[in-house]
């Protein structure tokens, strides 16, 4: 019998990254990347939209549109997500689809995409720090986020927690 040569692991899960990068769909760059775990594939991902947008294939180029050349580095004002961040989003997304999130900050774009592509399905928050990028909000409107401003008075609640932790360390003594 002839023994055939084989690719080495290390080759083969370059080689699943390669596949998965076949299903970018950035215009420009197509990237991919694979999670592994006791030498097996568990998660994969490549360069494109967070689940639920519509990606640049679909919708153009948000870097044309702008005149952003594409040499310039940086996804700011992309609608994609780089193959690493959808691989680990993959895992992660099974345990935070459909769950809220409470953020003192209204977030930027990059956690946008994180939001929307861990499946989440509200945002709260208190303050917005700077003006909201376009893109968040594009991202949130079209993922269909519940967007919550909540509103709290601190020297009330500051008086609240003082009450408690007092309370509670009198109860020790």
């Amino acid at each position: 019998m002839e023994k055939r040569e084989r690719p080495s692991w290390d080759e083969f899960f370059m080689l699943s990254a390669l596949l998965a990068a076949a299903r970018s769909s950035c215009i420009y760059l197509q990237t991919g990347a694979v999670i592994i775990k006791d030498k097996r594939v568990i998660a994969s991902g490549y360069n494109g939209a967070p689940p639920g947008i519509e990606n640049c294939l679909s919708v153009g180029c948000r870097k044309n549109r702008e005149g952003i050349d594409f040499d310039k580095k940086g996804m700011g004002v992309c609608r994609g997500v780089h193959a690493e961040i959808n691989a680990m989003n993959q895992i992660a997304r099974q345990e935070l689809k459909g769950s809220s999130m409470y953020s003192l900050y209204f977030p930027c774009s990059g956690c946008a995409k994180a939001i929307v592509g861990n499946g989440l399905s509200e945002l709260i928050y208190c303050k917005i720090y700077e003006e909201p990028e376009s893109l968040t909000q594009e991202l949130f409107e079209e993922a269909k986020i519940n967007l919550r401003k909540l509103t709290l008075n601190p020297e009330e609640y500051f008086k609240v927690m003082g009450e408690i932790l007092n309370g509670r360390l009198s109860k020790r003594r």
